[in-house]
C-alpha cells in the first residue's frame, strides 16, 4: 500500500504543477513538472499515460508563448525514467518499458473460468504448477506465454471479454473489486464516482472548461488497464482525493443551487 498512497499523493501534486506551469511557463517550471512526473511514473508505471495526457494538456495551454519550454519538460521525464526501461533490457535482455507483468495481469482476468475478480492462487508464488512453468521458462517467456493466451481467448470469446470489461468498469467506479470489501468501502467510493463526475460536469458548465479536462484525463485514462485486468479497490484509491475533492466541488454547486431564492410568479394586474 506503499505505492498506492504515493500515487494517490502524486496524482494531485502533477496537476497542480501543471497549472503552475500554465501560470508561469518558464523552462525551470516544465523541468520540474516532467521530473516530478518520471517520479510519480517511477513509482507506479501505470500513471504514464495519464501523465503524458496532463504534460500534453499544459502544452496545449501554454502554446502560444512557450515552444522550446515542453520539449524541455519531456526530455527531462525521459531521462528520469529511462534508467528503468535500460534495466530491465539488462536483466531480462528483453526490451520491458514498464512492467514485465502485463501480460499475466491479462491472462488473469481473460481465460476459461475467469470472473473478473482477482484470483491470487494462480500467482506462481501460491500455485506450483504455474511456478513450475515460469522457473522453466523464465520470466520474460512466462509472461508473454500468457499474453497470448489472454489475446487468443479475447479473440475467441469478444463477447465474454465485453461483459467482463463492463463489470470491472462497475465495480472500479462502485469500489466492489474485492470479493469481501467492506460497505463502508463501498459507499464511499459509489458517492465519491458519482460526485466526483458530476464536479467535471459543474465545472464544465461554469465555464472552466480547460480546468474540466485536466481534472477529467486521469478519470478517463487511469483506469483503462484495470477495465481489461482486475479492478481490486485499492487501485481505484490512486483517484480518491481527486474525486473527493471533485465531489467536495459537486455538493458546494448543488448546495448553492438549491438554496438560490426561486422568483416568484407574478399576479397578473387586475383590469382598472
Amino acid at each position: 500500500f506503499w505505492e498506492t498512497s504515493l500515487s494517490a499523493c502524486a496524482l494531485p501534486t502533477i496537476i497542480l504543477l501543471a497549472l503552475h506551469c500554465r501560470r508561469r511557463p518558464t523552462i525551470a517550471s516544465w523541468l520540474l513538472l516532467g521530473s516530478s512526473a518520471a517520479i510519480a511514473a517511477l513509482i507506479n508505471p501505470a500513471l504514464l499515460p495519464t501523465l503524458l495526457a496532463i504534460m500534453g494538456w499544459t502544452a496545449w495551454q501554454t502554446r502560444r508563448i512557450a515552444r522550446v519550454a515542453p520539449l524541455v519538460g519531456l526530455l527531462a521525464l525521459l531521462l528520469l525514467f529511462a534508467p528503468w526501461p535500460i534495466r530491465n533490457a539488462c536483466r531480462f535482455h528483453a526490451f520491458v518499458p514498464l512492467r514485465s507483468t502485463a501480460g499475466f495481469e491479462l491472462w488473469m482476468g481473460n481465460r476459461p473460468g475467469a470472473t473478473g475478480f482477482l484470483d491470487e492462487s494462480l500467482f506462481p508464488m501460491y500455485n506450483r504448477k504455474e511456478l513450475a512453468s515460469y522457473v522453466a521458462k523464465g520470466e520474460v517467456a512466462y509472461t508473454g506465454d500468457k499474453s497470448t493466451q489472454a489475446w487468443q481467448y479475447i479473440c475467441a470469446h469478444p463477447a465474454i471479454f465485453l461483459d467482463l470489461s463492463l463489470r470491472r468498469c462497475f465495480r472500479f467506479w462502485s469500489g466492489t473489486g474485492n470479493v469481501d470489501s467492506p460497505r463502508i468501502d463501498e459507499l464511499h467510493a459509489l458517492l465519491t464516482s458519482i460526485l466526483g463526475f458530476v464536479g467535471v460536469v459543474f465545472l464544465y458548465r461554469n465555464r472552466r472548461k480547460a480546468f474540466a479536462l485536466l481534472m477529467a484525463l486521469p478519470l478517463l485514462l487511469f483506469p483503462l488497464p484495470y477495465y481489461i485486468t482486475h479492478a481490486e479497490f485499492r487501485y481505484r484509491l490512486n483517484l480518491d482525493p481527486l474525486l473527493t475533492l471533485l465531489a467536495a466541488y459537486a455538493v458546494t454547486q448543488l448546495a448553492a443551487a438549491c438554496s438560490r431564492p426561486r422568483p416568484t410568479p407574478q399576479s397578473p394586474a387586475l383590469p382598472t
